[in-house]
């Protein structure tokens, strides 16, 4: 599926733009707990001022386990923690040994970016709104997770979602103002940060859709950051759609997936299905020798996004061909397997929703 132009093309100037390589003092604070600082502090450089760094387990609160999605600016679910730094873990940015997430659970007690001290094990919501008021009106949370997330540019606060709590909408804040924030997270994307990359942004416009990309919120202008090849597909929510995927989207919801996360995600999926894809495509990145076929299409360019929309939903079968009855059936020669997917399509592919 090819991106819509317009969307690339269609940017306005948004307040804070600060140049790609991280020297700026504001931005370091602003992306520092406790001395660390995302994407200029390393794992490696942790170990060697606390010895007793050991790897943990962490409970993703925006996304659930047994999800497909996952988020991108860092290793999910597994993290580094020390006694000296007590109530904080630290995990890695997936392609560099930069820490690009600080998790602080309810042990820690000091001070957040902007030099607010709080005590997470007594905190609760209601204290949260009054540190930060803009808040109120930012109730948010993925279908994967178990909790409500209240968030800006960098800093996550988690709430636990009361599954049986009926109906769950319009949300009763008044019944969740006496809950307690389970967790906090500070993350950024250390990709932003490369020599390459103009600008970044980190403020929000009011008057804006909220954005994803990969399954991150981020602002439209970090969209600049990306090739419009890069981009298998965008979905666009409006009006009561929006809301529906997160409380405080008035003004609609963009969803963006890069080629690279889309392949990870049918790669995930499809190995779920067919242990014999499974042992040919070890990885992502693995399949330069399979032909994939959809509804006895054969999918050449462009094509990440049809495959990444995929889901228990709508899909019927996968079937492994050999080399001899790829090009038999198909005229295809080099590839050395044919990977055929029965599928229906997509709901509302072609709604003006979407």
């Amino acid at each position: 599926m090819r991106p819509a132009p317009f969307i690339i093309i269609c940017l306005t100037i948004i307040p804070l733009l600060v140049k790609a390589q991280l020297s700026d003092t504001g931005l370091i604070r602003k992306l520092s707990i406790n001395s660390v600082c995302l994407c200029k502090t390393t794992l490696e450089s942790l170990k060697q001022s606390y010895t007793d760094v050991k790897e943990v387990d962490v409970e993703e609160m925006d996304l659930a386990k047994g999800c497909y999605s996952q988020d991108s600016r860092f290793i999910p679910g597994k993290g580094y923690a020390s006694d000296k730094q007590l109530g904080i873990v630290f995990q890695k940015d997936p392609q560099s040994d930069y820490i690009s997430n600080i998790r602080l659970t309810k042990q820690f007690k000091g001070n957040l970016p902007n030099g607010v001290y709080i005590d997470l094990s007594k905190l609760l919501l209601k204290d949260l709104f009054k540190l930060y008021p803009a808040f109120k009106d930012k109730w948010g949370s993925r279908g994967c997770s178990d909790y409500w997330n209240f968030s800006n540019d960098t800093l996550s606060f988690f709430v636990k979602i009361d599954k049986t709590k009926k109906p769950q909408f319009p949300v009763d804040e008044a019944y969740y103002a006496d809950k307690p924030i389970e967790a906090v997270d500070l993350a950024t994307s250390c990709y932003s940060f490369k020599d390459d990359k103009a600008v970044v942004v980190l403020e929000d416009d009011n008057t804006d859709p909220v954005f994803f990309i990969d399954s991150i919120r981020v602002n439209k202008r970090v969209l600049q950051n990306y090739d419009p090849n890069e981009i298998a597909s965008i979905t666009v929510y409006k009006n009561a759609d929006a809301i529906r995927k997160m409380e405080s989207a008035t003004n609609g919801v963009i969803y963006i997936e890069t080629k690279k996360f889309a392949k990870l995600k049918y790669w995930k999926f499809f190995k779920s299905k067919s242990e014999e894809y499974a042992k040919i495509v070890t990885s992502p990145e693995n399949d330069s020798s399979i032909q994939y076929i959809l509804n006895k299409k054969i999918l050449k360019v462009n094509f990440e996004g049809d495959l990444a929309a995929i889901d228990d939903k709508i899909f019927k079968g996968i079937q492994i061909i050999s080399k001899q009855q790829l090009a038999r059936d198909y005229n295809i020669l080099d590839k050395e397997f044919g990977v055929l997917i029965n599928s229906d399509i997509p709901p509302n592919l072609h709604n003006e929703k979407k």
